[in-house]
């Protein structure tokens, strides 16, 4: 038995010779070079021309040139109907590509179109609006009318500063030595007239009367039998800034025994004006309860008040109030009994005793 060099039986002593390959034997595997003169075992030897050249790359010879990018595949597209035109040939791919040589550009319009807009994206902001911005015209006429209004008010104020500013007219026929180149002689005429009608300034009354000092030495015949009795006086007498205040309280009877008291309350002021303010004040008050009637014949204006109430006895009071100049005087007569006075018994009484006092006041 012979043995390969390897030492080793070979394939045709144990399962017998085999036929033997058909062509030139090739590399064992994929890859391994083959035996010189044989073609490559795993592949077919290329045709002329193959494989196609990829696009950018030149033909082979004898093959026509491959479509490059951007050249027309297909035929011209026609309308989706038979009445709409044929749209323009594809070129580039996308917007912007330049077309192909020998086709028109891709977002032209075709023959007797007018031309598109160029197409914008959505991201792009839109131009100007024909005609200008937006709100120019309400601007132009907000400007215009402020305008005239401003106009109009300062030609207002210049009439106004001329109307009050402007002196009485002239004497007829003069005119002033600058427009005429006369001199002028003798005094100046006066811009203004006097204002007509004014009122003239009315001087402070002098004060009439002084202050009246202690007043319950005054006598009091005047109330007839309401003074039948004297039993006490109390006088009060004070400045009080400048009104000189003099004040007496008399404790009277009737003859019956009724109880009476009298006052008297006197305020002298410095002037006419302030005894005549606190005057109105009292007015006021005593409109709105116990008013009587207006007086005459006492100083320059006086009123009474009269009311009857119950306090345990029956009590009736009549009260005059005065201002006359720089003086505010009042008198009080009050009766205390079992039965209510009427008024016409208490207020005759009451004014002849205010007349009496009002006559013996110092005067200033």
């Amino acid at each position: 038995m012979t043995y390969p060099p390897n030492g080793e039986p070979s394939h045709n002593q144990y399962y017998g010779a085999q036929p033997a390959p058909s062509g030139p034997p090739t590399g064992a595997f994929p890859g391994q070079p083959a035996a010189p003169g044989y073609p490559p075992q795993y592949g077919e030897p290329a045709a002329p021309g193959y494989p196609p050249p990829q696009f950018g790359e030149p033909a082979a010879p004898g093959y026509p040139p491959q479509p490059q990018y951007g050249a027309p595949q297909y035929p011209p597209p026609t309308g989706a109907f038979p009445s709409q035109p044929p749209g323009p040939p594809p070129t580039g791919a996308f917007p912007g590509q330049p077309a192909a040589p020998g086709y028109p550009p891709q977002y032209a319009p075709p023959p007797g179109y007018p031309p598109q807009p160029p197409p914008t994206q959505s991201w792009q902001a839109p131009g100007p609006p024909p005609g200008g911005p937006r709100g120019t015209l309400p601007w132009v006429l907000i400007s215009v009318i402020a305008g005239v209004v401003v106009l109009a008010l300062v030609g207002g104020v210049l009439a106004i500063r001329q109307l009050t500013s402007s002196d009485d007219p002239e004497t007829p026929g003069a005119q002033s030595a600058s427009t005429t180149g006369a001199t002028t002689t003798g005094p100046a005429l006066p811009t203004r007239a006097p204002t007509k009608g004014a009122t003239p300034t009315k001087a402070a009354a002098p004060a009439k009367y002084a202050a009246p000092g202690d007043l319950c030495s005054s006598d009091l015949t005047a109330l007839g039998p309401y003074a039948a009795k004297k039993e006490k006086s109390t006088p009060n007498v004070r400045k009080t800034g400048d009104v000189a205040r003099s004040d007496c309280d008399f404790d009277l009877r009737m003859s019956s025994g009724v109880k009476v008291t009298f006052g008297i309350k006197t305020q002298v002021y410095a002037t006419a004006d302030d005894a005549k303010d606190y005057f109105d004040v009292g007015y006021d008050a005593d409109k709105k309860r116990f008013f009587d009637a207006d007086l005459s014949g006492l100083g320059e204006q006086s009123y009474g008040t009269n009311r009857d109430w119950d306090i345990g006895s029956k009590t009736s009071d009549y009260t005059i109030r005065l201002v006359d100049s720089n003086l505010y005087f009042s008198v009080s007569l009050v009766t205390f009994g079992t039965s209510f006075v009427p008024k016409d018994q208490l207020k005759p009484k009451v004014i002849d005793e205010a007349k009496a006092l009002i006559a013996k006041l110092p005067k200033a």
